[in-house]
């Protein structure tokens, strides 16, 4: 039967449905086969796939269903693998709310969300720790002290990291002994972005600015590529398509933009920048397919020049 091993001395194996039965199959003498016998037909050989010592998969990599197919093909059982990264995840201020009916000053909790079903798609796990008020900052500062003796690799805050009356998390962050930190960035969205590593302790920190693009875009750009790094995971490598309108910005910056990506009639791939580009403006982020990258130190792109696109976080 297919998949058993070939007895000694037979070379070759023909399938019962290729052959005719003479002088017919209940009073069979001999059988007919009309095509050519050829040495080895149908066999497979041992080591024909993987040879001993041969990679299965390189660190680095995710685990996915075709390598559980050829480890359990190859009574591979146990492996060394890196744990999902875990993420706390906290939201900032007074106005923002869980509840359906809200008075004219609130605002849905949307960001906790959207971070959280990114990590049902890829390699790492984000717990909600719920909403912080404005004036929770000591209790911010216990939460930090506790999370240091947790499970968590990373925490983060959306929102209260730029310069408002209530924008306690830098401060905060600033009073902890750290080993690396940053505070601003000449980016669009996202300029308020912090990071912060704690010293002589395996986490880190990341503030995310509270507008909901700004928010993602951070994710995608800092957050996303720091977990690659510390999983030892290659970096994400940008795909180009040629612009389909022109755009300019302001020369020191660098711009994240929502962008649709199309394949043109003639098999070439274009970007289009979409209308909508503000950071609280969602419709354009659920329309776009693609984060296009406008690098600081130019001004003025021009229709047909390539640019760096990236796919978004999870698709």
């Amino acid at each position: 039967m297919t998949g058993a091993l070939i007895p000694k001395p037979f070379d070759t194996v023909i399938p019962v449905e290729t052959i005719n039965f003479y002088p017919d199959k209940k009073n069979s003498e001999f059988i007919i086969i009309n095509k050519k016998i050829k040495k080895n037909n149908h066999i497979r050989f041992l080591g024909s796939d993987y040879k001993k010592g041969d990679k299965v998969i390189s660190s680095g990599e995710i685990i996915d269903s075709s390598h559980i197919l050829a480890f359990k093909t190859l009574g591979v059982n146990k492996i060394i693998v890196k744990k999902k990264p875990i993420i706390m995840f906290y939201s900032t201020g007074n106005e923002i709310s869980e509840k359906i009916n809200l008075p004219d000053w609130k605002v849905r909790n949307s960001n906790s969300h959207y971070i959280k079903s990114l990590s049902k798609k890829t390699f790492f796990e984000v717990i909600d720790g719920g909403i912080l008020r404005d004036k929770d900052d000591k209790l911010f500062k216990k939460i930090i002290n506790k999370n240091f003796k947790s499970k968590y690799d990373i925490v983060i805050t959306n929102g209260a990291v730029s310069t408002g009356k209530f924008d306690f998390v830098p401060r905060i962050i600033k009073n902890f002994k750290l080993s690396r930190h940053f505070k601003g960035v000449a980016i669009r969205p996202g300029k308020p972005i912090m990071f912060a590593k704690f010293k002589n302790i395996n986490q880190s920190f990341f503030g995310l600015p509270g507008n909901p693009i700004s928010s993602a875009a951070c994710f995608k750009f800092f957050v996303y590529p720091y977990l690659r790094t510390i999983l030892n995971m290659k970096h994400e490598r940008p795909f180009k398509a040629k612009l389909k309108n022109s755009y300019s910005k302001k020369r020191n910056f660098t711009r994240f933009l929502k962008s649709k990506v199309v394949i043109n009639k003639k098999g070439a791939l274009e970007v289009e920048v979409l209308k909508g580009q503000e950071s609280f403006r969602i419709k354009s982020f659920t329309k776009a397919n693609a984060w296009a990258l406008f690098r600081s130190g130019k001004s003025a792109f021009k229709k047909g020049e390539l640019i760096e696109c990236f796919n978004p976080l999870g698709s």
